[in-house]
């Protein structure tokens, strides 16, 4: 990890497998504290119930932010890039440390939930999740009230798409909302959506500034894992 002085202030910038393993070390540190697994075997079924439960509590969590830049971001950017956290004012590089996930989330600062660094450019992201209706009316409203309402200039927007996703989605969807986003005076530099196809593979669709789809093969989260940890 580094410590970077910016124009705002300071950053906090980590590879994608430090980031890894800072959530890893968080996810087995609660799993370990749980007084009634301490007795099990660790493939036993009240493990595995128990790290799907932890699994489950992590999506809907404030952490969903690091796990969608590593497991998604990291991806997208071709797995050549760095996550950087701006911090806030109280943070005191003479001082403080983060050592791990609850230092930096006491320091750190937003928008944006990440900043990805690639090819000496830094891109900003407000991550979103989106569990409506399938319908242009639904997520036009979505992205109007969380997004256009209140946003410009170079702040990108990745949107999680999270419903149960029929295999039958129709990209006139996407082509109905970026026709209709480019007529909005209020625009920011990029949106996107993203979604899990049927475990075969993740589509990312962006709506602005051009209509552009992208898919790449699904991997397990686990296999993810894998190989950030083996990056060197």
């Amino acid at each position: 990890m580094q410590i970077l002085k910016s124009k705002e202030g300071y950053q906090a910038r980590f590879s994608p497998k430090e980031l890894s393993v800072l959530l890893a070390y968080r996810f087995f540190n609660k799993l370990l504290s749980t007084k009634h697994l301490k007795n099990e075997e660790y493939n036993s079924p009240a493990v595995s119930k128990h790290i799907g439960k932890l699994s489950k509590e992590s999506v809907d969590s404030k952490e969903y932010e690091y796990y969608t830049a590593i497991l998604d971001l990291y991806r997208m950017f071709s797995k050549d890039c760095t996550f950087s956290f701006k911090l806030n004012t109280s943070f005191n590089p003479t001082k403080d440390n983060i050592k791990n996930l609850d230092d930096l989330d006491s320091f750190k600062d937003d928008p944006p939930d990440v900043i990805v660094n690639y090819k000496e450019n830094d891109y900003e992201f407000e991550l979103k999740r989106y569990r409506g209706k399938m319908t242009f009316e639904a997520l036009y409203e979505f992205v109007n009230r969380k997004i256009i309402l209140h946003y410009s200039g170079k702040l990108n927007f990745l949107i999680i798409l999270q419903p149960n996703v029929d295999r039958s989605l129709s990209l006139d969807l996407f082509k109905d909302l970026h026709d209709n986003l480019i007529k909005e005076k209020n625009q920011p530099g990029y949106i996107g959506f993203s979604f899990n196809h049927e475990n075969k593979e993740i589509i990312t669709i962006r709506v602005l500034p051009k209509l552009e789809m992208d898919k790449r093969l699904y991997i397990h989260e686990n296999d993810n894992f894998i190989d950030l940890f083996s990056n060197d």
